[in-house]
């Protein structure tokens, strides 16, 4: 078992690294994580992270994964109230890094996790805030082989990641393919001919897998059971006269380019 002292990384480079993914093309939530795991927090040797968002319900929603194991994606918990005691909840309610580095003991503290099925041998979660206009708005948690011990280094750097990624997807609102904000509340796009007929939910459904979002993280984020987004998905497939995901995508891309052109 690995302990680990941080001295060494150059914590700027992978910030830059990580402004400088961001800059270049349109990208979606499940690339960014993914760029976060293998490249940003590298250094910290993360094996995979999750994020939650708080809706106006007052919940903690899962809104996307990468790198997580099947049985804990399919595990119940999409969903947390503020008020229970979770790792990601505190991290919110409380405005600061939660660090856990016994696991997959989650420890005395969080009772509700004990059965939580994390089997692929992560030694530390580590959960951060994300803030607009500095309140807490969403909820960053990282897994890493390796035991970390608490450093007020490391959570410089991921405070500092943090930032840049709340710059990224709050001040990109007038970017298509992009929810507006984390918080809930979504415009959707002007789209013709065919999409026309598409209801406000349809439009948002369509544009969130076009984010290469999955049924049951569509589900958490909207409040709508995972049934209802198959079903919706069936009539959405119907009025743009294609037959799956992938060119319902495709449709939804072309007519957004030819809007903002």
């Amino acid at each position: 078992m690995t302990k680990i002292a941080f001295t060494g990384p150059n914590y700027l480079d992978q910030i830059t690294k990580f402004i400088a993914f961001l800059s270049t093309k349109e990208i979606t939530l499940n690339e960014i994580l993914r760029h976060m795991v293998l490249v940003v927090l590298s250094p910290l040797n993360v094996e995979a992270i999750s994020i939650r968002h708080v809706n106006s319900k007052n919940q903690a929603v899962r809104i996307a994964t990468w790198g997580m194991p099947l049985e804990m994606v399919q595990a119940p918990g999409d969903v947390y109230n503020l008020h229970e005691k979770y790792p990601s909840t505190d991290t919110l309610r409380l405005r600061r890094t939660t660090w856990i580095n016994t696991l997959p003991d989650f420890g005395d503290d969080y009772p509700l996790l004990k059965e939580f099925p994390y089997t692929t041998g992560a030694k530390t979660f580590i959960c951060f805030p994300i803030e607009k206009a500095g309140t807490p708005v969403a909820a960053l948690g990282i897994f890493s082989r390796d035991v970390i011990q608490p450093n007020s280094e490391i959570e410089s750097f991921l405070a500092a990641v943090g930032s840049v990624f709340s710059m990224y997807m709050f001040n990109q609102e007038a970017r298509v393919h992009k929810v507006q904000k984390l918080g809930g509340k979504f415009t959707p796009p002007n789209l013709e001919n065919a999409e026309s007929a598409l209801t406000e939910r349809q439009t948002v459904i369509l544009q969130l897998i076009s984010e290469d979002r999955t049924n049951l993280a569509i589900s958490g984020l909207l409040g709508y059971s995972e049934s209802t987004i198959r079903q919706e998905l069936i009539k959405i497939y119907s009025k743009l006269s294609c037959t799956s995901r992938e060119e319902a995508v495709k449709i939804y891309r072309q007519k957004l380019a030819k809007s903002n052109q």
